[in-house]
């Protein structure tokens, strides 16, 4: 919802309900490049009230999908990479603002440490969230591409996977393969887990998620 007045979120609810979309992804959003956020006049604070919009003019009729961030909103965390523990309680606690407004489901932000995931699902349902947490998944595609997205999500790496990340940063396809790897490594364990949905990032690259997917077994091409 940033940037837009209420009145173009009307018009695209209506446009989804029309054409039978019910699946609705809610989120916030970021400001342009080196900007500050702000709500239009007649837009919304934040995912929260998106969300009560949507239920109060459209009520079950959609689907509806938030955010959640197992290492804490990028805003969140500290100089030293760390969301503190009251940073982290708030950011549960918002998440289940967003559950009680109307949300059916969370996508989670990517992580590359699978246990931080594990342990914020643990804390999610021991706050009474019920609704699934999807893991958001993207295999590693190049080195550049890594250090951006790690860069922007401020997402933390294990210390066994930045070992790896470094001594195949000039092997373009090694590279490529590690982040396959790693990634259904990352699928099994949560599987393991009794979780079995799952939200690909792809990026365009569908190569990489196409081969996760084959890993896994839920994908045969012909």
């Amino acid at each position: 919802c940033t940037n837009m007045p209420q009145g173009k979120v009307t018009e695209a609810l209506d446009f989804c309900k029309k054409n039978g979309i019910t699946n609705i992804l809610a989120l916030r959003g970021d400001p342009p490049a080196g900007q500050e956020w702000q709500a239009s006049k007649d837009g919304f604070e934040c995912a929260r009230d998106l969300v009560k919009y949507i239920k109060t003019h459209h009520g079950d009729y959609f689907n509806i999908g938030v955010a959640c961030y197992p290492e804490g909103h990028p805003n969140r965390i500290g100089a030293d990479g760390k969301c503190d523990e009251e940073n982290m309680k708030a950011e549960i606690a918002y998440l289940k603002e967003k559950i009680e407004a109307g949300a059916t489901l969370a996508i989670t932000q990517l992580f590359y440490d699978t246990d931080i995931y594990l342990k914020f699902v643990e804390r999610c349902r021991a706050e009474g969230i019920t609704v699934p947490i999807i893991p958001g998944m993207l295999p590693m595609v190049s080195y550049a591409g890594l250090q951006r997205m790690v860069s922007l999500c401020k997402t933390a790496l294990p210390e066994e996977l930045k070992a790896s990340v470094e001594s195949l940063k000039e092997n373009e396809e090694g590279f490529k393969q590690m982040g396959i790897d790693y990634c259904t490594a990352q699928c099994r364990a949560i599987l393991a887990a009794g979780i079995d949905h799952f939200h690909f990032y792809t990026l365009n690259q569908t190569h990489s998620t196409l081969e996760v997917l084959k890993g896994m077994g839920y994908y045969k091409s012909n």
